[in-house]
């Protein structure tokens, strides 16, 4: 009997039109659009920047347990040469009642976590908006960002102006700070971070110190004699639970400040009985709380600091030890750290870190040793990651293209779980080529299929993808 003859089911229907032109860059067509009215939805944003040209995707950010709007959004367009329009027509314009801040879209966030380049201006005159503040800076090199702070729809007479280089911000410093602009002296310098910065202000004069550190055997009484050793004690109170026990602190209250200060200087840290004392200023609990926020800020801000300015570093032979890895990044500048990653049985894992002192060097190893040969082994170079973020880059990675081609609705359907049943299909012409600094690392999906799924390093941005459902009835 003649074997049957199965023709193979007809090929998936694409589910986006077909890419633009050969030679397109992606990740040069994104726009960051900023200081947005938080009313504003996506339909408002793509009447304002389809008029510039073809759009590829608008996505309008909002907060994962609200939906409220976080006033900023990535608008794609399909060519450079349309967002580069929208850039220079749009920007600072009003959306309603709002001057948007659009920028090109940079997945790289060494700039904003450093303030590279970044410029604070103050003692500007009210009528000077970011549009103006921009041809004032504008002469002195690329600018990636510019703004007035506003209140209200004023301004505070203050603002910020970030360049692509540091050059170029130097340049603008050294040329504008102290110079007249509409009857007022302008004041420029560099952006400082708050968490970094030192305000000068006068010592806090107080009366009431707080008592920490109190050993149970302690009465009001002892702790007077020793407190009056500095001054006249006014009050003294040990705080006490619902069982009328020590809670261990309590509260001296002098009736000069400067024998309040004298008696903090002298006993904090001391001995009262068997216990080291602590003895400060009496805060209240708004002052507590802002304080415990000063210092969260600068923890991140240490973080911060630390993350951009260390390398991970993969592809490493195995015969590579931490000597030769710092050896072979020290040109660059200088290492805190090197440190290549193994098992417990000592083989090495193939990957390591290397810490540089400041993030600019960590940044020139990133840009002149990624693809450099170690040991006959092409090196692959990035930004160190903790988990969590590179969990919520992927997570973010796939909710821009599930919104892009299936709609909100498809992630507010209600559904606990979304149909993630879908599996990528390439493009019957060949894919543009991004030019990445990174290489994209990819697993293959599927026992048979011989197809990649992307993932996406921390400066890799791909603006669209072609994602098909797995058609009914067919077996992979």
């Amino acid at each position: 009997m003649a074997a049957m003859l199965v023709s193979p089911p007809p090929p998936p229907q694409l589910l986006h039109p077909p890419p633009p032109s050969p030679g397109f860059e992606l990740h040069k067509a994104a726009l960051y659009v900023g200081d947005l009215d938080p009313e504003v939805s996506e339909v408002e944003l793509v009447d304002v920047f389809s008029g510039m040209g073809p759009l590829v995707s608008v996505r309008l950010c909002r907060d994962s347990l609200s939906g409220k709007s976080l006033c900023y959004a990535y608008v794609n367009f399909f060519h450079p040469s349309d967002a580069s329009k929208a850039l220079a027509c749009l920007n600072h314009t009003k959306l309603m009642g709002k001057p948007m801040r659009i920028m090109w879209s940079h997945r790289d966030p060494l700039p904003r976590k450093t303030g590279l380049a970044n410029l604070f201006v103050k003692n500007l005159d009210p009528s000077i908006n970011s549009a103006s503040l921009q041809d004032i800076f504008c002469k002195f090199g690329n600018i990636l960002s510019c703004k007035v702070a506003e209140e209200n729809g004023k301004s505070k007479c203050f603002g910020f102006v970030q360049f692509d280089s540091d050059d170029s911000a130097t340049a603008a410093l050294n040329a504008l700070n102290d110079t007249m602009l509409d009857g007022k002296k302008l004041f420029v310098s560099k952006f400082v971070k708050k968490c970094e910065r030192k305000e000068a202000s006068e010592e806090t004069k107080f009366t009431n110190v707080y008592v920490k550190n109190l050993g149970e055997d302690l009465t009001e009484d002892i702790i007077r004699d020793k407190f009056s050793e500095f001054g006249k004690v006014g009050t003294v109170v040990i705080m006490k639970d619902g069982n009328g026990k020590s809670r261990g602190f309590g509260f001296v209250n002098f009736e000069s400040p400067d024998e309040a200060k004298k008696a903090v200087e002298a006993l904090n840290g001391a001995m009262l009985g068997s216990k080291k004392l602590f003895v400060g200023r009496a805060q209240k609990k708004a002052e507590r709380q802002e304080l415990l926020k000063h210092e969260k800020e600068m923890v991140n801000c240490n973080i911060g600091k630390e993350k951009a300015s260390n390398l991970y570093v993969k592809n490493l032979d195995a015969s590579v030890d931490d000597d030769k890895l710092q050896e072979h990044f020290s040109s660059c500048g200088q290492i805190t750290s090197a440190k290549v990653m193994r098992h417990d049985s000592g083989l090495s894992k193939g990957f390591g870190f290397v810490c540089f002192s400041t993030s600019e060097e960590a940044q020139k190893a990133l840009t002149t040793l990624n693809g450099t040969l170690l040991h006959g082994r092409s090196l692959y170079i990035a930004m160190a990651q903790r988990k969590e973020d590179r969990q919520r880059v992927l997570r973010d990675y796939y909710s821009q293209y599930l919104l892009q081609y299936y709609g909100p609705h498809f992630l507010s359907s209600g559904s606990s779980s979304p149909d993630y049943s879908f599996v990528p299909f390439p493009h019957p012409n060949p894919t543009p080529q991004i030019n990445s600094p990174q290489p994209i690392i990819c697993q293959q999906f599927g026992r048979n299929l011989g197809v990649m799924r992307p993932f996406a390093p921390q400066n890799y941005q791909q603006n669209f993808s072609t994602f098909v459902r797995k058609p009914s009835g067919f077996i992979l």
